[in-house]
């Protein structure tokens, strides 16, 4: 099978179970839909652009080989496709598979907020190169998506981390942030 037609099965794939998720949802209490529905939609959406765009891409390739073989010798450009150095594929996999691992052990022992924050920070820092200033303000970003979507709007509450909860502690940013807010919210 061509990457192009994987890509195409795979879109559609997820944009069939999005739709059921979605669709399964609809008799639920609020409480309960909303979360399939926060996330369901967005996703779906995600899902329908890639459909799209995996579509128009095979569409487009599909074109264009009719006219290179009218104008060319069959078998040219028959593998379009780049061919990485085995280790250097190697090295791209082992990485991705060290930050899943890391950022999975970062929100078990630091809680969800608190280690997307700093796992963020650390990963655009360290790997994506990116410069301390944008590592700091996305992480902040993350972290403030976190805080103010789910436990302020939605009311969920993100456990606080193994480390905090064997110390007998609040999350580790309840003791800053929650002094900041209830000052600025006048509580």
């Amino acid at each position: 099978m061509s990457r192009t037609r994987n890509d195409i099965l795979i879109s559609a794939f997820l944009v069939v179970l999005l739709l059921w998720v979605v669709w399964e949802a609809r008799g639920w209490p609020f409480r309960t839909r909303l979360f399939p529905w926060a996330i369901g939609f967005p996703v779906l959406a995600l899902a329908l652009v890639q459909l799209g765009l995996a579509s128009w891409h095979a569409i487009r390739q599909r074109s264009s080989a009719k006219v290179e073989n009218s104008h060319g010798e069959p078998g040219e450009k028959a593998d379009a496709g780049v061919v990485l150095d085995p280790k250097l594929e190697r090295e791209r996999t082992i990485s991705i598979s060290t930050w899943t691992v890391a950022f999975a052990l970062g929100f078990y022992l630091f809680g969800f907020k608190v280690g997307s924050l700093l796992l963020s920070l650390v990963f655009l820092r360290l790997q994506a190169g990116e410069s301390w200033k944008m590592s700091v303000l996305y992480g902040l970003g993350i972290y403030l998506f976190f805080l103010v979507a789910f436990e302020m709007a939605l009311g969920v509450p993100l456990a606080p981390g193994v480390i905090a909860t064997s110390l007998g502690l609040q999350s580790f940013d309840w003791y800053v942030v929650t002094p900041v807010l209830n000052i600025i919210l006048w509580r």
